[in-house]
């Protein structure tokens, strides 16, 4: 979710509308302050020999229901740092790192599996009651699915937000085709590197004040020789925090549909009505494919919904939560 600055007006093209400057928020609202403020933990699981950070709010009453945030490609935890605590009057919330992302470890070889292990690990390991709920965003909204078709037993439901289930004859795989991934730039100077922050896909966010803040997280500082994964760094400065050989060859499948019409754990989609990846058509077949599984649209949203609208859409997570847990899904 983070790229170095591409050529062209990045407001225009290929965004898929544009919004005036005036309109773009820059200070912190209240109630953005205090969600930031809230009293939270940073925690760290091994899976698979990698350590996997994630964010913890909430008690630590172990019955209490939770809800498991994953993030999209090369974003990070703290993209759900002010949606967390909008949510904490009912529920145990956590955030994770992705393997390869964010403040976790990177790892010699990636795959959708061992990402879902990471999810569901988490999810077991964070206190979220006895059947958390994984809200996936996007890639992370991909391979939160994959966890949820091992875990789903274990699981109270599965939440994607912006991700398209296909059938397995229009499956698409995201990785596999294009040229591979160069490594991330590394710049001498902070400052130049902030200002080099984008949403990908590309568009405008009216709150400006959210991306001054995820923007700057979404950096590291580097060392010359330092090695990560399979990368070792030749420069010393700042870089964007994901391991871009994530996705060479990293492959999706097209078990997509077959995985969440037989979910073990209860279902639902959520899209920004304003995305590019909002196709109605889709939306017909989520719901001839799992009629039980709510499919809905968050209005004045692209894809980045949780930018677009933090409200709407933790009050959209809200509301699913609460009628699987008085349908008893989450006991």
């Amino acid at each position: 979710m983070a790229y170095e600055k591409p050529e062209g007006n990045y407001l225009t093209d290929p965004a898929s509308r544009t919004i005036p400057d005036e309109d773009v928020i820059r200070h912190q609202p209240q109630w953005f302050r205090q969600a930031l403020a809230a009293p939270h933990e940073s925690r760290t699981l091994t899976v698979d020999g990698t350590n996997i950070h994630y964010l913890r709010w909430g008690n630590d009453d172990p019955s209490r229901p939770g809800i498991l945030f994953v993030h999209g490609n090369g974003a990070h935890a703290h993209w759900f740092h002010f949606i967390a605590p909008l949510l904490t009057d009912h529920y145990n919330v956590a955030s994770m790192d992705l393997g390869g992302m964010g403040d976790s470890g990177w790892r010699m070889e990636y795959s959708r599996d061992t990402f879902a292990r990471e999810i569901g690990e988490v999810a077991l390991h964070a206190g979220l009651g006895p059947k958390p709920v994984v809200v996936g965003h996007s890639f992370g909204g991909f391979v939160s699915l994959i966890a949820a078709k091992h875990y789903g037993e274990k699981l109270g439901g599965l939440l994607l937000c912006d991700f398209t289930v296909r059938p397995a004859d229009d499956a698409h795989e995201w990785f596999l085709h294009g040229p591979e991934r160069r490594p991330t730039k590394i710049y001498t100077d902070l400052e130049e590197a902030k200002s080099r922050f984008r949403l990908a896909p590309l568009q405008p966010c009216a709150n400006g004040f959210i991306l001054d803040y995820i923007g700057p997280l979404s950096l590291r500082a580097v060392t010359k020789g330092e090695t990560r994964g399979k990368r070792t760094f030749e420069e010393t400065g700042w870089t964007w925090k994901f391991d871009a050989s994530i996705f060479n060859g990293l492959r999706m499948g097209n078990d997509h549909a077959e995985i969440y019409a037989n979910l073990a754990c209860r279902g639902a989609t959520m899209f920004g009505l304003e995305s590019k990846d909002y196709e109605p058509e889709k939306l017909d077949f989520l719901r001839r494919l799992a009629p039980e599984k709510p499919v809905f649209t968050v209005p004045g949203a692209q894809h980045h919904i949780m930018l677009d609208q933090p409200h709407a859409f933790s009050a959209s997570v809200a509301a699913v939560m609460a009628q699987w847990r008085a349908e008893g899904a989450l006991d």
